[in-house]
C-alpha cells in the first residue's frame, strides 16, 4: 500500500468533517426538541400554578368581602339595638 498524499489525507478530513457536521447538527436538533418538550412541560405547570394562584386569590376576596359583610352585619344590629334601648329608655321616663 502506498503512502497517501496531501491531498487524499484533505479529502478524508474533509469528508470526516462533513460527517461530523452533520451529526452535530441532527444532536443540535434533537437537544433543541428536547429543550422544548421541557420547555412546554415547564410553561404546563407554570401555567397551573398562576391558575392556582388566581383560585386562591379569588378566594382570598372572597373571604375579605365575608368579613366586611359580618361586620357590617354586627355593627348595622349593635346601631340597632342601642335605638331600640334607647327608645325603651326614652318611653319609660
Amino acid at each position: 500500500m502506498a503512502a497517501k498524499s496531501p491531498i487524499e489525507y484533505a479529502r478524508e478530513i474533509a469528508t470526516d468533517l462533513a460527517v461530523l457536521r452533520a451529526e452535530y447538527d441532527t444532536t443540535s436538533r434533537e437537544y433543541e426538541k428536547a429543550d422544548l418538550a421541557r420547555l412546554r412541560e415547564r410553561t404546563a405547570v407554570l401555567e397551573t400554578r398562576v391558575a392556582e394562584l388566581e383560585r386562591c386569590k379569588q378566594d382570598a376576596d372572597k373571604r375579605q368581602w365575608q368579613f366586611v359583610y359580618i361586620f357590617a352585619g354586627g355593627m348595622a344590629t349593635l346601631l340597632v339595638t342601642v335605638l331600640v334601648q334607647l327608645v325603651i329608655a326614652v318611653l319609660k321616663k
